[in-house]
């Protein structure tokens, strides 16, 4: 019977931990539309004139 109670505290622990990671991640994209534009522009990504196009298209 006492193993039963480690199983479901393992179990426990491991769902909690996997929850909370995947939670951090969905915090990680709290990036508005034009700060996300903006570091593709300077990554490279695109180039001057997209971003321009892009970022009119954002603002309306």
């Amino acid at each position: 019977m006492m193993i039963f109670f480690w199983i479901l505290i393992i179990a426990v622990i491991f769902y909690w931990f996997r929850d909370h990671e995947t939670t951090k991640t969905t915090f990680h994209n709290d990036h508005s539309p034009e700060d996300m534009l903006k570091e593709r522009y300077v990554n490279g990504e695109i180039n001057e004139e997209t971003f321009e196009r892009m970022k009119k298209t954002i603002r309306y």
